[in-house]
């Protein structure tokens, strides 16, 4: 500790004389060597602990370190592009439905996204007067194999 404080009192000594001697001298080649000296004597105090060992600098290893807001803004992301699939999907249902004069109360898409954030839809709960007409318009946009659920039961 005290080769710190001997480096630190050092360093301050030398930028203090640079300071002063550089306004005292008047601009001329004089005054540039000497700046020039007292810059390398600046580096040399400043380097002589580092080389001799009396200071150590050491990095952290980064390994002891978590990264939890990393995976937290990739859920983020990923309800983030689940709501706004379900809210595009349901936007189509609805027009479909209206196109097809169908009167509903309620579209709700059950979307899920993977680790790879490829999108699949795992239902559809519909609340309407003809479940079986609304059931077949849904299957035809989003294929055969999807799961339309009565919301009138």
């Amino acid at each position: 500790m005290e080769s710190v404080k001997s480096t630190v009192m050092a360093i301050c000594a030398v930028s203090a004389a640079r300071s002063v001697i550089g306004g005292l001298l008047s601009s001329s080649k004089l005054k540039t060597a000497v700046i020039l000296m007292l810059d390398l004597f600046l580096a040399l105090t400043m380097i002589t602990p580092f080389a001799q060992g009396t200071i150590e600098f050491e990095l952290p290893d980064l390994s002891d370190f978590s990264y939890a807001s990393a995976d937290l803004e990739n859920d983020r992301y990923a309800a983030a592009i689940k709501a706004q699939t379900e809210a595009n999907i349901n936007a189509v249902l609805e027009q479909q439905l209206q196109g097809a004069g169908i009167n509903y109360t309620s579209i709700e898409t059950n979307v899920n996204i993977s680790a790879d954030y490829s999108i699949s839809i795992s239902s559809v709960t519909i609340t309407a007067e003809d479940y079986e007409g609304a059931a077949l318009i849904v299957k035809s946009s989003l294929g055969m194999g999807t799961e339309v659920i009565n919301g009138n039961s």
